[in-house]
């Protein structure tokens, strides 16, 4: 027995990052027959990987492709030095729920008027002189309550609170060798195998914007993608079987244009490093009250100059937390790392973190608000200038009713996993609806690229899944056991990504090729690059190496540019509804149709 799957023409997308583009590519390459034009990369007669033909009859007659930022490229779209807030309001700080995505990032409630209106003729909902918003509050999940925010001050923060900007600072480079940093078809360009180049085999942040920027322009995708559309709600339609999507496209004025449209299939890939993820901790928001400005996260760090002659607390041990160490000891009067256990993936970290110039101290016990003062489960005890929060980022959903259970997380954190899904892809509850970006790997762009692919096989009827019980369950049961009830459930080396990979490959569009035929060879360069990382983190702490050598981002032009400012200096009346915004490429309605 196999699921039934209805009859696929329309696909939404939520996300124009990796994993919206990858899928946007994979189902503009499948055909109605369920064949893919993305063949065997050994047999193809192309130049070189990619410029594969697009369907010549296409599987789905609508794909659109929603991105709340003005770029494509999610975390790698062109970088600013405009960041989201260092830590969430006071307001939800003060209601000691700020460790819970749905305060951080709540819910945006859906304006009444909304219903019938159309991206040709939205909803119109006037916002107030030098508000962020139009004229709707912020909502909590049903079972959370209300804090003591009032309407207009939460009028002001829920563009705050979409959390949009990147995370990417100014002289950050990659941390997964270039080759695994594409999508198998794509090219791996000779350039970036020069063992000269001083970040090798790394990235600067600036190339691999490009890259998106690329491949965005190359494959004309940018028709199919509505910039600065946030969706605030996706629904399934009981009567039709549609999901209905609600859109808010902001205008500067403060005013939002609110629609709401159908598909047949939904594709979350919103990505999973948006909402900053603040552990909860006794006495923070009073600390935050009385000492503001000395708390921030990772995502929110862009100058040095903030750190310099300070005495600097680091809270994590994560690979940002390394990433950010070896920039902030050299400036620093003082470095306190406070963490909670052993890193698991990149072996050289824990070594790392109680090198010269980083004093390690155990999890926080409690800070004194009225002092000042860290206290540590060691018993020891610190007072900070500067307090950076490296602790990564939550998995959310906020556009989904959490009545409807779609995508529940367990154990919301830095380390939930995403119940309810398939090989981590589609969900058991509705096979129409998809994901793709859950997996986390040191081969994230290979594991997106075999989840995408996955999708457009079941959609266009080439592949069929499962029954949800039992084997679509005792898929899910079993790797609970195996692994826990955490991220790691997710989580695949990158000598263990080949098992989810091929556990995908079976459900491809008819032709496709596993992502790893060319480039499996070659896991091991992973490896090796984390020895790079190790000399480079030494190196740059130890000041042998200058910044300027890793990434000259203040001679950089073109490439990824950080810019001052994201804000365009038109006038409202100038903004279409629906725009493009990649560098080189004209503003202009986008069609929602696949063009034949």
């Amino acid at each position: 027995m196999t699921v039934e799957i209805p009859n696929i023409k329309s696909i939404a997308i939520i996300g124009a990052g990796p994993g919206g583009l990858a899928s946007l590519y994979e189902f503009l390459h499948t055909n109605k027959d369920g064949t893919s034009t993305i063949r065997d990369p050994k047999s193809h007669t192309a130049p070189s990987p990619g410029n594969y033909p697009k369907a010549a009859d296409p599987a789905f007659d609508k794909i659109v492709v929603f991105e709340q930022k003005d770029h494509p490229g999610g975390i790698w779209a062109p970088a600013t030095l405009e960041a989201d807030l260092p830590v969430p309001p006071q307001e939800i700080l003060d209601a000691e729920n700020y460790n819970d995505p749905r305060y951080v990032r709540p819910r945006t409630e859906v304006p009444e008027g909304v219903k019938g209106a159309t991206v040709d003729k939205p909803f119109v909902t006037k916002g107030e002189p030098n508000t962020k918003s139009g004229n709707f509050k912020v909502r909590k999940q049903a079972e959370v309550p209300e804090t003591e925010v009032n309407k207009s001050e939460g009028e002001q923060l829920i563009d705050e609170l979409q959390w949009k900007r990147t995370g990417i600072f100014p002289f950050l480079f990659t941390n997964i060798p270039q080759r695994f940093t594409r999508f198998s078809y794509l090219p791996d360009e000779e350039e970036f195998h020069n063992k000269q180049r001083k970040i090798y085999p790394f990235l600067t942040h600036q190339e691999l914007s490009q890259k998106f920027t690329d491949f965005v322009e190359q494959e004309n995708l940018l028709e199919y993608i509505r910039l600065n559309s946030a969706v605030e709600n996706v629904a399934k339609d009981k009567d039709t079987g549609k999901w209905i999507i609600t859109v808010r496209h902001p205008q500067q004025n403060g005013d939002n244009l609110w629609y709401q449209e159908e598909f047949d299939a939904v594709v979350v890939s919103n990505g999973h490093y948006t909402v900053p993820y603040f552990p909860h901790i006794n006495g923070l928001a009073e600390y935050n009250a009385n000492f503001p400005n000395q708390l921030i996260h990772a995502k929110s760090f862009r100058d040095l100059e903030d750190f310099k002659d300070k005495d600097v607390l680091v809270v994590g041990g994560s690979i940002s937390t390394a990433n950010l160490l070896q920039y902030i000891v050299p400036v620093a009067k003082s470095v306190t790392n406070s963490k909670r256990g052993k890193h698991l993936v990149f072996a050289y970290i824990n070594d790392a973190l109680v090198s010269k110039g980083i004093d390690p101290r155990p999890e926080i016990s409690y800070i004194d608000p009225k002092s000042g003062e860290f206290y540590f489960t060691d018993g020891t005890l610190g007072k900070y200038d500067k307090v950076l929060f490296t602790t990564g980022y939550h998995y959310h959903f906020p556009f989904f009713n959490p009545q409807d259970n779609y995508l529940s997380l367990v154990n919301p954190g830095n380390l939930s996993r995403v119940g309810g899904l398939y090989l981590h892809t589609i969900d058991q509850k509705d096979p129409t609806l998809g994901t793709v970006g859950i997996i986390v790997s040191h081969l994230n762009f290979h594991t997106i690229e075999a989840s995408a692919a996955a999708l457009a096989g079941v959609w266009s009827g080439a592949s069929s899944l499962p029954n949800v019980d039992p084997e679509q369950k005792k898929w899910e049961d079993d790797l609970v056991n195996t692994r826990g009830n955490s991220l790691f459930f997710h989580f695949y080396d990158n000598h263990g990504a080949k098992e989810i990979i091929d556990d995908l490959e079976q459900y491809f569009a008819k032709g496709r090729y596993n992502p790893l035929i060319r480039d499996g060879e070659f896991v091991d360069e992973i490896d090796k690059g984390s020895d790079y990382l190790e000399k480079l983190f030494y190196g740059l702490k130890d000041k042998t190496i200058a910044i300027e050598e890793t990434n000259d981002w203040k001679n950089e032009t073109g490439k990824g540019e950080i810019t001052k400012t994201e804000k365009s200096t038109k006038q409202d009346s100038e903004i279409p509804l629906l725009q493009k915004g990649v560098a080189g490429i004209s503003v202009a309605e986008v069609p929602t149709t696949v063009p034949a």
